[in-house]
């Protein structure tokens, strides 16, 4: 398989880069439910158990887009919330959008963000998300979240 490019991304019509193509798509089973994940980069395909349903749809999906215009590492998360959108900014490196009514995760995520960090804390935070979302109570587990506790 030819290596995928990460290329600055530039579409005049797309500013919040939506439709940037995600080739790579999984299904995964997380905690009873069917999870959807397609991105752009193969690193971002979390280690999760796969689902062998196909046909059946999915309780919620994750769009993770490398995004090559995002740069830096992690920094301590800032949440804005409403009833129907938790977004989560952690610097310039990664923002991560959640709406509750779609059940649509959006993440980009920088290429300074390397496997580990994806694999050790991104994916942790992503399941917490999507935990809380689908328990029907979006912020419940992030209300008590510090800094402390991520151990980045």
């Amino acid at each position: 398989m030819q290596p995928l490019e990460l290329s600055h991304y530039s579409d005049p019509l797309d500013l919040l880069r939506r439709f940037i193509k995600t080739p790579m798509k999984a299904t995964y089973r997380f905690d009873g439910a069917r999870l959807g994940v397609e991105t752009n980069d193969c690193v971002l395909l979390p280690e999760l158990p796969l689902d062998a349903d196909i046909t059946a749809p999915c309780a919620l999906e994750w769009k993770l887009i490398r995004d090559a215009d995002s740069p830096g590492l992690l920094e301590p998360p800032m949440f804005l919330t409403s009833a129907t959108l938790t977004v989560v900014a952690m610097g310039t490196a990664c923002l991560l959008a959640l709406d509750h009514e779609t059940r649509k995760l959006f993440a980009f995520i920088g290429t300074d963000i390397d496997a580990l960090a994806f694999r050790e804390y991104l994916v942790p935070f992503l399941c917490r998300m999507t935990k809380d979302a689908l328990s029907g109570d979006p912020i419940g587990y992030f209300v008590s979240w510090n800094y402390d506790s991520a151990h980045v």
